[in-house]
């Protein structure tokens, strides 16, 4: 199921004196079964574009088609796309309030109507796919640790079988372990459940290595949609709106100037690994 913006514009505040432009002109397709980075410096529209993507936030002008209908049109479910793009916030608590973890990934099944086994047998393959074994199943999610807590939001909106997985900086505050954690799992979900996943994230190297689009925004506009070989090969446009390549990127150039004949299209620590073992050994 395509996600399709077209010409979407967004203004907090509209029509008053405090109006504030978030989305200019934004033209976007997302498609099935990709992996999606969005990345920006703070006030650049990510998190705008996001909520505009399940309906959170209607857009000011322009249109948005999910599966060939308009979002706003009288005769849309907006619940219904809702139940198709599932959204995972930064901070995990202000999508957890049942009493325990499972109840918790049941909430929403049982919202979209589904009977008891069937929300059961969701909460358990979903919480499998997020990492976490039965033995969390009867712990109140407000006792987990912050990557926990992100393991059961993320789970709670894989149970609702989403085509389009958005997840808001899942990583953010976690340790390197915890991080490495979160991210394999989202990795090995997307393989599983063959969806569209989109991570918003501050941190290029995470999506240097996972993603295989990078939207870049900046000022509400998109800066760049391409791979992310393509888009950090523009390291001095991208410092000028405030963000800049992966740091292993900025390694293999120093290593170049220094003589080594080393690939400049480099973008994770492996990657660079193996490359300057070649280039060493010939």
């Amino acid at each position: 199921m395509i996600l399709e913006f077209e010409n979407v514009e967004y203004t907090y505040e509209s029509g008053t004196a405090m109006g504030v432009k978030a989305l200019s002109d934004i033209n976007l397709k997302v498609s099935d079964d990709e992996f999606i980075g969005v990345i920006g410096a703070t006030g650049s529209g990510k998190s705008t574009l996001m909520q505009h993507m399940n309906g959170l936030l209607k857009a000011t002008s322009g249109r948005i088609t999910f599966d060939g209908k308009n979002i706003y049109d009288r005769d849309f479910s907006l619940k219904t796309l809702r139940n198709h793009v599932g959204l995972v916030f930064q901070y995990p608590e202000h999508q957890l309030f049942e009493m325990t973890v499972f109840d918790d990934v049941c909430f929403g099944p049982k919202n979209q109507g589904l009977d008891e086994e069937e929300r059961k047998k969701r909460a358990v393959e979903a919480l499998k796919l997020a990492g976490l074994g039965e033995e969390y199943y009867d712990v109140s999610p407000f006792d987990l640790s912050g990557g926990q807590k992100r393991r059961v939001a993320i789970a709670g909106v894989l149970a609702m079988s989403p085509d389009i997985l958005i997840l808001d900086e899942p990583a953010a505050g976690l340790d390197p372990a915890g991080k490495r954690e979160i991210f394999d799992n989202i990795r090995n979900l997307k393989k599983e459940r063959k969806i569209t996943v989109i991570l918003v994230s501050h941190s290029m190297e995470d999506v240097a290595e996972y993603v295989d689009r990078l939207i870049v925004m900046d000022n509400g506009r998109i800066a760049y949609d391409d791979t992310p070989v393509n888009v950090f090969r523009n390291v001095r446009e991208l410092e000028e709106i405030g963000l800049a390549a992966p740091e292993i990127s900025y390694i293999m150039q120093d290593l170049r100037q220094a003589g080594l004949n080393v690939a400049q299209d480099i973008m994770t620590v492996d990657e660079a690994a193996d490359e300057i073992y070649r280039a060493l050994k010939s």
